[in-house]
C-alpha cells in the first residue's frame, strides 16, 4: 500500500467535502432538507449517467448492484439525516460529529471484514468518541 496512490486523492475528498459540509447551510435558508436532496440527487443521477458513458458500460452482477444499490440508499439516509440535523444545528458541530463516520466504518470492518484494528486506530476510535461527549457536553451548557 503506497502512501502516493491513496493520500492526495484523499486530501482532495478532505477539502471537497469540507467546502460541502457548509454548503448546505446556505442552502438550507431557502429549501427544505427534502428539496434539497431533490436536486442533489438529480445532479449525482447526471454524473452517473455520464461516467457510465465515457468510462464504461454498466456492470450485471446481480449481487454488486443490490449492493451498490444499498450503499446509495445508505448514502441518501445519510445526507438527508445530515441536512435535517445542519437545518436545527450549527455547522460547526453538525459537520463535526457527522464527519466522525469512520467510527463506525472502523468497528464494522473489524466486525464483519475481520480488518485489524491497531493500538493507534483504537486510540483514535476513543478520541473520537470522547469529541463526540466533549461538543455534546459543551452545546448542552448554553
Amino acid at each position: 500500500m503506497n502512501i502516493a496512490n491513496w493520500f492526495p486523492p484523499a486530501m482532495v475528498a478532505l477539502v471537497i467535502w469540507g467546502v460541502t459540509a457548509i454548503m448546505p447551510k446556505v442552502v438550507l435558508r431557502k429549501l427544505s432538507q427534502y428539496q434539497m436532496s431533490v436536486y442533489h440527487s438529480l445532479f449525482f443521477l447526471l454524473f452517473a449517467v455520464i461516467a457510465q458513458l465515457f468510462y464504461g458500460g454498466p456492470e450485471y452482477d446481480l449481487k454488486a448492484v443490490i449492493f451498490a444499490m444499498a450503499t446509495g440508499a445508505c448514502g441518501t439516509l445519510g445526507q438527508l439525516f445530515y441536512l435535517t440535523a445542519l437545518k436545527e444545528g450549527p455547522v460547526t458541530y453538525v459537520s463535526m460529529v457527522s464527519s466522525l463516520y469512520p467510527l463506525v466504518a472502523t468497528l464494522l470492518a473489524a466486525a464483519l471484514l475481520h480488518d485489524p484494528i491497531t493500538l493507534r486506530q483504537a486510540a483514535g476510535v476513543a478520541l473520537g468518541l470522547a469529541s463526540i461527549i466533549l461538543l455534546v457536553k459543551a452545546d448542552g451548557r448554553k
